[in-house]
């Protein structure tokens, strides 16, 4: 039932892919529970929920720091227009979505201006660059987790935290599981939602791909469009080596879930398998200069989130210089053999772990707690 206060202004800002999926959810959310006016930072599905943009996510989703140097006197004009137009709309709160090198200085401008800040989809400070903590304690009202395991470090540090589920499993919990025959002889081709992560990664995938291929000419391939990128994106940059796969941009969840495996570009889409069912074999690959730093910095035994959530390897993990085609097409080879059965029992670990359905809901009753509501 909706409630009949007076109507709610909130900034929101999710600066990449999945977080602008997660953001839409939330505000749906939000309007079913009162009257919103939002504005801020969102890609498509933000925006199609009501969301006056200042920016758009496509414009800031960037990944790897010699990536963003690149970018950097744009990203700073950008992220300083953001943060006086948000002073400006003065929002009784202000939710901001992941990517904490964008979102972390703003809150600290916008809890300065008095404005009460919520973190929604922790920033990874158990990962690396821990310190910044300090900065959330200090400047962030509370935090909103989706990941079962971190609320334990915000408390730990004296942050205020919840943690409230992980949507997606909302999102995904209308597909129908598939079983046994029911499954396409099929693989999906998951590269990631930024242009660069794709170049990085859809080659490798389909230069795997066709090697198994040639050894059984029944499989088919289903390359997987994430949001924020379009068909024509991915067919070009994969030129024809992308001959012969079909390129997925609508019902992408359930063309997924009939696959029997995917090669999965290491980020939300290795959830979205696991929710689905889907074996995988998780990818990554960054600049050089940037993967040396990261080795150096980076304080987890695992890339993918599905093992981290897992808290052991379940998937494959062919991470940097270990990801070639060779080694690649050897993974999918036992994924889709007796592997794949394996690690789907163990999959189903992982969806316990995610939490129930509701996480929006739960999300949006704190956000509005947060804003006096």
């Amino acid at each position: 039932m909706a409630c009949t206060s007076p109507m709610v202004r909130v900034f929101l800002s999710a600066a990449e892919a999945s977080a602008d999926q997660h953001g839409a959810h939330l505000l749906r959310e939000l309007q079913a529970l009162t009257t919103v006016e939002a504005c801020g930072v969102g890609g498509q599905r933000l925006r199609e929920q009501g969301l006056k943009p200042l920016a758009t996510a496509e414009e800031l989703s960037v990944m790897g720091l010699f990536e963003v140097l690149q970018h950097l006197p744009r990203l700073w004009r950008l992220a300083r227009y953001v943060r006086r137009e948000a002073l400006r709309f003065r929002p009784d709160v202000a939710v901001l979505i992941d990517s904490p090198d964008f979102h972390l200085p703003l809150a600290r401008h916008l809890s300065r201006a008095g404005i009460p800040v919520v973190l929604y989809v922790s920033p990874q400070l158990w990962a690396w660059r821990s310190g910044r903590v300090k900065l959330i304690r200090r400047v962030v009202r509370k935090v909103l987790c989706i990941l079962p395991f971190e609320v334990d470090f915000y408390r730990q540090h004296g942050v205020n935290a919840s943690f409230v589920g992980h949507p997606l499993v909302d999102e995904l919990a209308s597909i129908p599981p598939v079983v046994g025959q029911e499954r396409k002889h099929a693989l999906a081709l998951l590269p990631g939602s930024r242009r660069h992560e794709v170049e990085a990664l859809l080659p490798v995938m389909l230069e795997a791909f066709h090697r198994l291929r040639d050894e059984d000419p029944q499989l088919a391939g289903k390359v997987i469009v994430a949001p924020g990128l379009s068909t024509g994106d991915l067919q070009a940059l994969a030129g024809p080596d992308g001959s012969g796969l079909e390129f997925v941009e609508n019902h992408r969840y359930q063309e997924l879930a009939q696959c029997e495996a995917a090669f999965v570009a290491s980020g939300t889409a290795t959830l979205v398998c696991a929710l689905l069912g889907v074996p995988m074999v998780v990818t990554y690959r960054l600049h050089p200069l940037s993967f040396a730093l990261a080795s150096l910095l980076v304080k987890v035994p695992h890339v993918g989130l599905v093992n981290l959530v897992a808290g052991e390897r379940v998937a494959p993990e062919l991470v940097q210089d270990a990801l070639d085609a060779t080694s690649l097409a050897a993974a999918g080879r036992a994924l889709l053999g007796e592997e794949g059965e394996i690690q789907r029992r163990k999959l189903s670990l992982v969806r316990e772990k995610l939490g129930g359905p509701g996480a929006s809901r739960r999300a949006a009753e704190e956000v509005l707690e947060v804003a006096g509501r």
